[in-house]
């Protein structure tokens, strides 16, 4: 009985614990980040639900995208228009984000294109 009561609580407190953390995800869903893994200090991404604007060099150039979120911690990010030279993907393909955690401000994400996969972090600067 003991033992049944356990396991029973372990996986109540796994699934509370995973369900708070997937909640906390939707704050991305409106919100400004700033990317902290950049040589570019002034690059920054504004996700408006289905819309992602990456703007780069003071803004001078840009990467627009369409979100289809698959639950509030992952999305596929389908890029549109890209202004960035050499950037080494094109318009049309497919990336996949997800969130792995959020800690204060600092959200860490792993993105996934044409089988590659990349660690990032994002300063959440601003919920819109």
């Amino acid at each position: 009985m003991l033992k049944n009561s356990l396991v029973i609580l372990l996986i109540l407190f796994f699934n509370l614990s995973f369900a708070q953390s997937n909640s906390e995800c939707g704050i991305l869903k409106n919100c400004k980040l700033k990317y902290l893994d950049s040589d570019d200090k002034t690059s920054y991404i504004e996700i408006k639900y289905n819309y992602h604007i990456e703007y780069h060099r003071n803004g001078k150039y840009y990467i627009k995208s369409e979100l289809n979120w698959i639950n509030d911690c992952e999305y596929d990010m389908k890029m549109t228009e890209i202004t960035l030279p050499d950037f080494p993907f094109k318009s049309g393909e497919v990336m996949n984000v997800k969130i792995i955690k959020i800690e204060g401000k600092i959200a860490y994400i792993i993105s996934t294109v044409r089988g590659k996969s990349f660690e990032g972090r994002f300063e959440i600067i601003e919920i819109l």
